[in-house]
């Protein structure tokens, strides 16, 4: 037979599914439902005892009437036994505050160290979009981009932070050279 004759045989041919057979479902007797009726009365007992328990005006009333008389039964503020009292207000205290140690020293801040001035000049341009000044200098083969000088470590301390905030980060602290 021809390769073409024996695909029109299987066309029509079907093959046919055989399931198995239904097995009847076994009903199960249910009975009743004793845990959830054992809840259901737990609750409203709960809630009726709750109510009755709460619900007492009189007592309350009690309660703040011996509260008032309690009030009304305070003594007298007792009398001051000692001179202190009288003397202190006239007193004067004086205190010697050392001045602060202020340092001569100014801070700087060092962003980046590069060996390609193009580098450092794109960091400078980074930190020039952020609103802070900064210069590239050169040491030795390498561009330092450096910000300052600072009187107070604090304001270098708050510009570094802006700084970590757009993502520029590794920037260092130091005395100014």
């Amino acid at each position: 037979m021809a390769p073409s004759s024996r695909r029109k045989k299987n066309v029509g041919i079907r093959k046919e599914r055989r399931s198995a057979p239904k097995r009847p479902q076994k009903k199960t007797k249910q009975g009743f439902p004793f845990l959830a009726f054992t809840i259901a009365l737990s609750l409203v007992a709960f809630i009726g005892y709750f109510i009755f328990a709460v619900d007492k005006p009189e007592a309350v009333q009690k309660v703040k009437k011996q509260t008032i008389k309690k009030e009304e039964a305070l003594p007298e503020k007792p009398q001051p036994k000692w001179q202190y009292e009288k003397s202190l207000p006239s007193k004067k205290v004086e205190v010697d505050i050392p001045e602060e140690k202020k340092n001569t020293r100014p801070y700087q801040m060092q962003c980046g160290s590069f060996r390609k001035q193009k580098d450092a000049e794109t960091l400078k341009a980074r930190i020039a979009f952020q609103g802070l000044n900064s210069t590239v200098k050169k040491t030795g083969s390498w561009y330092r981009v450096i910000l300052g000088p600072y009187d107070r470590k604090r304001v270098a301390e708050k510009e570094r932070h802006k700084l970590q905030r757009a993502k520029i980060n590794g920037c260092q602290i130091w005395y100014w050279r």
